[in-house]
């Protein structure tokens, strides 16, 4: 049975991880618009700085983006796993709570940076989603992850 918890403690975690990462990238771009930003952009060229458009923008780009949420939780839910395990594997060598959680902190911000770089090729995903997501991948290996 520890094993099975185990297990249960690490599909926790990741859903943790990706509640907050992909659920704070697509927070971000569908609020971008109000900020002067264009998270999504039919056509060539890149995505990047608008005039100001109001909530009409807003409410345009939510459908889209949220699918591309969905799309981009499938796509870093491996660098969860990944991350979410080597923070309780460091745990389970007893490793002392700074070091994990120091070390965690930058491992998750750099297996989010690769993966939301790579899963945000597919959805064209803009510079400024994966500063957001690696500073949430931070958060999440450095503060929430580790107990």
């Amino acid at each position: 049975m520890p094993f099975l918890r185990f297990l249960y403690d690490v599909a926790r975690g990741t859903a943790l991880y990706l509640a907050v990462v992909a659920g704070g990238i697509t927070v971000f771009l569908i609020f971008a618009p109000l900020f002067g930003y264009v998270p999504y952009k039919d056509g060539p060229g890149p995505n990047g700085a608008a005039p100001k458009a109001g909530w009409v923008a807003v409410y345009a780009y939510a459908p889209r983006v949220l699918s591309f949420g969905a799309f981009l939780a499938l796509l870093i839910a491996v660098g969860g796993l990944l991350s979410v395990g080597l923070i309780r594997l460091a745990e389970r060598m007893h490793a002392p709570a700074p070091l994990v959680r120091v070390g965690g902190g930058l491992l998750t911000a750099l297996i989010t940076a690769y993966f939301v770089w790579a899963g945000g090729w597919f959805v064209a995903l803009p510079r400024p989603a994966l500063i957001v997501g690696i500073a949430l991948g931070l958060v999440a290996g450095a503060w929430l992850l580790p107990r």
